[in-house]
């Protein structure tokens, strides 16, 4: 369970991340929208990113702890499995996620991204993300909770597991095992189903 040690926002921070994390390693991995253009503001957009999370996840069988989506970036910890290296996991979410959600934006926010572009009309993303292998269990559940608490520290929720795009719920309710990470069968029927709800 979660720890209470302060080193999770001092490696949230760091500048020199590397992202050398091979398969079968644990990795705190964060990823930045371009110019910081908020394209996850829209519940849809949020609703998207979260899909692609968890469906990269199942498809790749990557072990997923922690996520959560905030208008530009989402944060997630994981499990690589034995013949993934970080850089094609983060690839790949990246490409889909892009693909996916591109469409879903407004045409101001569009917009916003066109400083930036410069000839590649298809930048969705900063360039490269960060990453960090995490080893030692206690930093492992401080990652989570950093994760999980930034949308309180926010301001947009009072406690974690009443934001809709963020994995909090799922852990409080026991669908994690050390094995497996998140079930991500049944996060995603359970996400699908609030979001129907939701949207009703």
């Amino acid at each position: 369970m979660p720890g209470s040690g302060p080193n999770s926002e001092d490696m949230a921070r760091q500048r020199h991340w590397k992202n050398y994390a091979q398969g079968g390693e644990a990795v705190f991995v964060t990823t930045t929208v371009l110019d910081f253009v908020h394209a996850f503001q829209a519940s849809e957009a949020r609703d998207e990113m979260v899909r692609v999370i968890l469906e990269r996840c199942r498809s790749t069988r990557t072990g997923l702890t922690a996520f959560v989506v905030m208008p530009h970036h989402i944060h997630i910890l994981i499990k690589l499995p034995a013949k993934l290296p970080v850089t094609e996991f983060a690839k790949r979410l990246k490409m889909a996620a892009a693909h996916r959600i591109r469409p879903l934006l407004p045409p101001s926010t569009e917009k916003l991204f066109d400083a930036q572009r410069g000839l590649n009309r298809r930048t969705f993303w900063q360039r490269s993300f960060r990453s960090a292998a995490v080893r030692d269990e206690r930093m492992f559940w401080d990652i989570a909770e950093y994760i999980h608490e930034n949308p309180v520290k926010a301001g947009y929720v009072a406690s974690s597991a009443d934001y809709r795009w963020s994995s909090a719920r799922f852990l409080e309710r026991g669908l994690w095992s050390e094995d497996l990470g998140l079930d991500l069968e049944a996060v995603l029927g359970d996400f699908a189903r609030r979001e129907a709800s939701l949207n009703t």
